[in-house]
């Protein structure tokens, strides 16, 4: 059924995010915010959603036709009380440079027949280009009005950097806007009634908040620098905040971004300068660049000593992953020692079946069920199991996990921190795993209460409570045990890559089924979890299906 949004919905959500932010953050907002918070609340209800109509439009500066609302009947007069109130600045004091772009070509260019200018320059102007033609207009602004040949008002937001900073301390990012509240209210999405409070809030000074904001005012072109040559890129990371130690979210905030700078100046061939880019951060594919950038310089031992390093202390799993391979090529080709990976192969079998026009793995599925349950989950079960198992952990109250009421996940689920800053509450449930097998009651309750919340893990649309019943009293404790570890030592990469199908026969036990089409073949993440399976006894096979 359809959900019809009230009007002035709109409204309702900015209030709620900027009132939210004065109740967490108000010692910590400047002299300007604090007004401007305050004075929001005492315009009329017109000019509050004339207001927030034009902050959650693009750009800062807006014509008058262009604002124009079912539910604001006097735009002109609500625009004039945010004027006076000192919230936008009209025609004459909007720099001509913002009022250009507001205006098409065809709308110039008959304004500019009033001016006293030669056929000659005109035809000239009609061929440019739109940048081109804003270029012209803004060096002829310097003989003529321009402004003056408009013959409607233009407003320029004065506080739109307020509204900036005020997404940053509710969102605790800037790419997130109003849209979550309306996904909200729409019911697409329902979110766990996590704790937000100033003891968990992110920001912890105002010297935070600033370097924050300084990190997306330096990244905020950084799409035009990576076309550019290298001194450009050099330019920008030199404009990189220095983050503070114990403020993990901007250091892995500019370490990305940091990669991403030595990741195009390695594509442009400077190697030199990304190098000691890399050098500085502490994500897996820094060490990973590192390693290939030194190989490809010849520097074979220092790539080596590196890969060695990665084993010995890797971040995450795809790192030791890329290390044990590139290792062993790197060392086979220039003949140095190395082990062989492992080259574990899963059991093969070909099936001939017959095409129903369904997939391939529902075609298997229905093959299987001769011999008992078979489900066609791929990633659903485990994560959905691993989901409820660790939910307590996933919410917890950590500073900084959880800034707004719009979260899947915490924040830094997927930093390699994750569980050092929850140990207490990890170590808890995992002595709870080998008796998961007797308690499909406690997760049939949180199957029920949690139903439909949006978390990365729990497809609640793939099972139901008998289907999770049954897996619990067919897969041993240790093999939940076993799987569960290896996700946790990559979560974001590692929650895919299961097989297709769940067989339980007749008989007792389970089987993991991944089923290939004609001409497909296993990915590297499904092998590495067969791997996985065949260490731990977790029965598994890879069956080929050839039509009929």
């Amino acid at each position: 059924m359809a959900v019809e949004l009230p009007t002035g919905y709109y409204l309702s959500n900015f209030l709620e995010l900027i009132d939210h932010v004065a109740d967490q953050y108000g010692d910590l907002l400047s002299a300007e915010e604090l007004a401007f918070h305050r004075d929001f609340h005492q315009l009329g209800e017109a000019p509050r959603k004339l207001l927030v109509r034009m902050m959650t439009r693009r750009g800062e500066a807006f014509r008058h036709s262009k604002l124009q609302y079912a539910e604001i009947s006097d735009t002109g007069h609500a625009a004039r009380e945010l004027r006076d109130a000192g919230f936008v600045e009209d025609s004459a004091s909007v720099p001509v440079e913002l009022v250009i772009p507001l205006f098409s070509k065809p709308e110039w260019l008959r304004l500019l027949s009033e001016l006293d200018l030669d056929r000659t320059a005109l035809a000239g102007l009609r061929k440019l280009r739109r940048p081109d033609l804003d270029s012209a207009l803004l060096e002829l602004s310097g003989d003529h009005d321009l402004r003056g040949l408009i013959d409607e008002p233009v407003y320029r937001l004065t506080n739109a950097e307020v509204f900036e900073t005020f997404k940053l301390l509710f969102f605790g990012n800037l790419y997130q806007d109003l849209t979550e509240f309306v996904l909200r209210d729409l019911g697409l999405y329902r979110f766990e009634d996590y704790r937000i409070d100033r003891e968990a809030r992110l920001f912890a000074s105002r010297e935070q908040i600033e370097h924050h904001l300084h990190y997306y005012q330096t990244v905020a072109d950084i799409e035009d620098v990576l076309t550019g040559p290298a001194e450009e890129l050099l330019a920008l990371h030199a404009r990189l905040p220095e983050p503070a130690p114990d403020d993990p979210v901007l250091i892995r905030r500019v370490q990305r971004t940091r990669v991403k700078l030595a990741r195009q100046l390695e594509r442009i061939d400077a190697l030199e300068e990304s190098l000691p880019l890399y050098e500085q951060c502490h994500l897996p594919l820094a060490r990973e660049r590192r390693a290939r950038i030194l190989a490809r310089q010849e520097q074979v031992d220092a790539a080596l000593t590196l890969c060695r390093e990665i084993l010995d202390a890797p971040i995450d799993e795809s790192e030791a992953v890329f290390a044990d391979g590139f290792g062993y090529r790197t060392a086979r080709k220039f003949r140095r020692d190395w082990e062989k990976p492992d080259t574990y192969q899963p059991e093969q079998i070909t099936l001939s079946l017959k095409p129903t026009g369904d997939s391939v793995e529902t075609v298997a599925a229905l093959h299987f069920q001769q011999f008992g349950a078979c489900h066609y989950l791929e990633n659903a079960l485990f994560n959905s199991i691993f989901g409820l198992h660790y939910w307590e952990l996933l919410f917890a109250p950590v500073r900084g996990a959880f800034t707004n009421p719009f979260q899947m996940r915490p924040h830094d689920l997927y930093e390699s921190d994750f569980l050092q800053q929850r140990q207490t509450l990890w170590q808890q449930l995992e002595q709870k795993l080998p008796d998961i097998n007797d308690n499909a009651d406690h997760y049939l309750e949180m199957w029920q209460d949690k139903f439909g919340i949006t978390t990365p893990f729990v497809f609640w649309h793939y099972l139901d409570e008998a289907l999770i019943r049954l897996a619990l009293q067919r897969i041993p404790a240790a093999h939940w045990q076993a799987i569960f570890t290896r996700m946790w030592s990559d979560i974001r990469n590692n929650r895919a890559g299961f097989p297709d199908l769940i067989l339980f026969p007749d008989d007792g036990g389970y089987e993991l089924i991944e089923v290939k089409g004609p001409g497909d073949r296993l990915q590297k993440n499904q092998l590495r979890w067969m791997r996985h399976f065949h260490r731990h006894d977790i029965p598994h096979k890879v069956v080929h299906v050839e039509w009929c």
